[in-house]
């Protein structure tokens, strides 16, 4: 917990600065065209709700990269754009970091992630250059207590609900993430699923 990470805003932090919080971990890539779009709408839509049940400074949902050679601090800021709008979501925070660090986070965590090629024609959304690898990752959202104690995991993709994904990153998704979209898998977690989670931890009723 003590590992050195960067936020969207370049700020330096670690997991064991959110002691004393409730903590929404979730893996995933901005570059992703399958689950990530998915998985981090329902995160965003998650945050959202415990901001209106008031505990922006109690719950933190922090979202990780597993792709640190391109997840740089200005990506990620650009990334949380398309979800952010107006509204400033202080309780979600993007963290990455050096590739050793990250590594070292998710083998704790026995998150799985390996670089691959490419899908063939996939275009950068931030550069409009063709990517040049992939990153198989497992999906999996962790529930850390405020005494930084592993309570609960999700797995799998997510089931989002209709018209919450950012245009331009369904736009981005490639036929197995529009597949996420319109035929769930059995077993795909929703926002509920982690609203319920976060209100057994907080003892805090949390409703989408």
């Amino acid at each position: 917990t003590a590992l050195p990470f960067q936020t969207s805003t370049g700020a330096t932090t670690t997991l064991s600065a959110y002691a004393g919080k409730v903590l929404v971990i979730s893996d995933s890539m901005t570059l992703c065209q399958e689950c990530c779009p998915l998985d981090t709408t329902n995160i965003v839509e998650a945050a959202r709700a415990a901001n209106r049940a008031g505990l922006a400074d109690k719950v933190v949902f922090v979202t990780i990269t597993v792709d640190p050679g391109r997840d740089t601090t200005a990506r990620l800021a650009a990334y949380r754009k398309f979800y952010e709008g107006p509204d400033q979501l202080k309780n979600w925070v993007l963290l990455t970091g050096k590739a050793a660090d990250v590594d070292a986070l998710w083998k704790y965590f026995g998150v799985y992630w390996k670089k691959v090629g490419p899908d063939k024609g996939a275009i950068d959304w931030m550069t409009g250059k063709p990517l040049t690898y992939d990153v198989q990752h497992s999906d999996d959202v962790f529930f850390i207590d405020e005494h930084q104690h592993e309570r609960f995991l999700i797995s799998g993709p997510a089931m989002v609900r209709k018209g919450t994904i950012p245009s331009a990153l369904h736009s981005f998704l490639n036929e197995e993430g529009i597949d996420h979209v319109e035929h769930p898998e059995a077993g795909s977690w929703t926002v509920d699923q982690v609203l319920q989670t976060v209100s057994w931890l907080t003892g805090r009723h949390v409703s989408g």
